[in-house]
């Protein structure tokens, strides 16, 4: 996949098999979240094709996942209740419970949830709606300590397919059996645990992410006995995240589309440039005007690549 002339994924192949937990790593920028994206479609790859064997029924769980919630107006109880209606409401509150929503928790109003609660209640709805693989997208984003390990045990006793990209490395070494690490040249693969890949490798990628990941997870504890009983600044500061993280996802979708039309014009005044006889019948002028052209073409797509490279590096920073 090309973001202008930025390039991730080049010669990418994998085949992944039924019940395989696979924990995807790498160095920032290289294209992780991109290839779970080609995976679910919510990106189109420039070349190649993803194909799902028989009967695959595929869950995802996005960076941007508070999306999802956005036009939800009733508790938790209610959501979850509302995808698996035909259980009885003990049978709801058992689930709600796995993800740490226990007592009044479930009556709390959606709008009222704070992002690890949010990304707790999609985590249910996956669960209950018991797709056959799993797609996750930085799933422990926004979760303290206690939802980590809750989550964890919860995929551990899932029966299905796991694909995940985590930076949290007790996430990873807990979950994965088979290790993919995304680097500029393409995909390496490394079957086994992320200790056997540490053995293997001796380069501990994910070391300086979980020692921050623990320093955020003692930070949040220490707020509260409980982490997601936000005061009302946090909430406050919450929703000015979530518009700003909108704001910067739109402009990137924009800026995409920008760069796609720029390389788009390149292109056709390459293919002039290509045609039989084409400076033989091409005015000075003409020319000089196509290379002017082509200039300015340039530098706007330059221009806007530095641009979708702020942006991702915006996004990351709104999903710590």
């Amino acid at each position: 996949k090309a973001y202008g002339p930025k390039k991730v994924l080049t010669e990418a192949s994998v085949a992944v098999r039924r019940g395989e937990r696979v924990g995807v790593i790498g160095a920032n920028g290289l294209g992780k979240s991109t290839l779970l994206k080609i995976l679910v479609e919510r990106l189109k790859p420039d070349a190649g094709t993803v194909t799902w064997g028989y009967q695959a029924s595929v869950g995802y769980f996005a960076q941007d996942h508070h999306d999802l919630l956005d036009d939800e107006t009733g508790t938790v109880l209610d959501y979850l209740w509302s995808i698996i209606p035909q259980e009885p409401t003990s049978f709801v509150r058992g689930q709600l419970g796995r993800m740490l929503f226990s007592g009044e928790d479930v009556d709390k109003k959606i709008k009222a949830l704070s992002g690890g609660e949010a990304a707790r209640l999609i985590f249910s709805r996956l669960i209950v709606q018991k797709p056959n693989v799993l797609v996750l997208d930085e799933p422990t984003n926004h979760l303290d300590m206690e939802s980590i390990e809750a989550l964890v045990e919860a995929l551990k006793g899932y029966p299905g397919t796991l694909i995940f990209v985590s930076h949290d490395r007790w996430f990873v070494s807990e979950l994965a059996t088979r290790i993919i690490e995304v680097t500029a040249d393409g995909l390496t693969d490394y079957p086994g645990s992320y200790d056997d890949y540490l053995a293997r490798q001796g380069e501990d990628h994910l070391d300086a992410e979980a020692a921050a990941a623990k320093a955020k997870a003692t930070r949040m504890a220490d707020k509260a006995d409980d982490g997601d009983k936000a005061a009302s600044g946090d909430f406050e500061a919450h929703k000015k995240r979530r518009a700003a993280q909108k704001k910067a996802l739109k402009r990137r979708d924009e800026v995409t589309a920008a760069i796609d039309a720029a390389e788009t014009e390149l292109a056709a005044i390459e293919e002039q440039y290509c045609a039989p006889g084409f400076f033989e019948k091409t005015s000075p002028s003409e020319i000089e005007a196509l290379e002017a052209k082509k200039t300015t073409l340039k530098a706007e797509a330059d221009r806007l690549v530095e641009e979708w490279e702020a942006l991702e590096l915006e996004l990351e920073a709104l999903a710590d």
